[in-house]
């Protein structure tokens, strides 16, 4: 069993925006609402409490049509530069006592922000791809929220 291993992601993104803008992209349930999530599926709700011990929870219907809930907690938060969460399913065997992290770094980089994004601690690989997938969906929808902000001023 995979159980022992340590299964995580890591994806870098260069978004063309201020980092506090990409912050408060990250921590603002309406913005999140704009972007977070794969293209593939619909977020029903998301509820986000950003502070340290807050809880954060997301909705989701699939693309199979199946409601998923999303669970996590806010460990840590530095406005404009890091960002650390708990991220569990709810209803998934995989997930059953298991719980992931999730780091979100940013930094100033030439012609926006560079967004670094850590997933550890996967339950094992099918969820590592998947969570990749969908990662890269949600920060291609990110990238599309700024640069559609960009064109309208």
């Amino acid at each position: 069993m995979a159980a022992t291993k340590n299964l995580s992601l890591e994806i870098k993104r260069l978004i063309k925006a201020p980092r506090e803008r990409v912050y408060a992209a990250w921590t603002d349930a309406a913005q999140m609402k704009q972007w977070f999530g794969p293209e593939n599926v619909q977020t029903r709700d998301l509820i986000a409490d950003p502070r340290v011990g807050g809880t954060f929870r997301w909705d989701v219907t699939n693309p199979e049509g199946e409601e998923m809930t999303m669970r996590g907690e806010y460990r840590e938060l530095q406005p404009g530069k890091k960002i650390v969460f708990t991220w569990q399913w709810a209803d998934d065997e995989d997930w059953e006592n298991h719980v992931s992290i999730v780091t979100v770094e940013l930094a100033d980089a030439d012609g926006g922000t560079e967004l670094r994004l850590t997933h550890e601690q996967l339950p094992n690989e099918e969820s590592r791809d998947g969570h990749t997938r969908g990662w890269e969906s949600a920060l291609d929808k990110l990238e599309r929220l700024f640069s559609s902000k960009l064109n309208l001023k």
